[in-house]
């Protein structure tokens, strides 16, 4: 009988620790390029190594007269089928005289306007970005890219805007105008 009880204990500890499984964030990038996708057993995407870390804080830099003030957090998000480790940036913009063009920083979590990391990889992150005008095409992909040997004092971003349909009757004046440089701008860590 005592045999009976260990091997239906190791059984259920074997079927539960496959049931919930945490493997390292840098993994995700891996999963995204196979067709497969991330595995039915992966439960956890977990930051483990810490590399996000170096990102978290505020981050300042300009470019073509507008002011950046970038803020970056952790986070940790669930789906419907794994939990992941990732970051969020929320923003001050203004133009040369201070006036504020847009600012995020009070948004919480899952507002829109709050970006969200969506690929992570050893070198550069990417954020799903909507700015307010989104429906007039303000939005897309910021790459954020650490720069080598500044001691994770500086990192680039670039946008790549989301090529929408724009509606005139939502839009009468045309596309939004882009809150960020399609071209690279550095930020240094503050």
């Amino acid at each position: 009988m005592k045999k009976i009880i260990i091997i239906a204990i190791l059984i259920v500890c074997n079927l539960s620790c496959k049931a919930q499984s945490t493997v390292p964030i840098e993994k995700l990038a891996e999963y995204l390029r196979v067709e497969g996708g991330i595995p039915e057993s992966v439960t956890y995407l977990k930051d483990v190594n810490g590399i996000r870390d170096k990102y978290v804080g505020t981050w300042r830099g300009n470019y073509n007269g507008k002011n950046y003030e970038l803020v970056f957090s952790k986070v940790t998000t669930k789906t419907s089928r794994t939990t992941q480790d990732g970051l969020i940036m929320r923003y001050l913009i203004t133009d040369t005289s201070g006036a504020v063009l847009e600012d995020t920083r009070t948004e919480p979590d899952d507002s829109p306007y709050t970006a969200e990391s969506s690929y992570f990889d050893k070198t550069y992150f990417v954020l799903t970005y909507e700015g307010r005008q989104t429906q007039c095409g303000q939005g897309g992909q910021l790459f954020v890219l650490s720069t080598k040997n500044t001691n994770n004092t500086a990192i680039e971003l670039f946008l790549t805007p989301r090529q929408d349909f724009i509606i005139e009757q939502n839009c009468p004046n045309g596309a939004a105008p882009q809150l960020f440089p399609k071209i690279k701008m550095t930020l240094t860590k503050q």
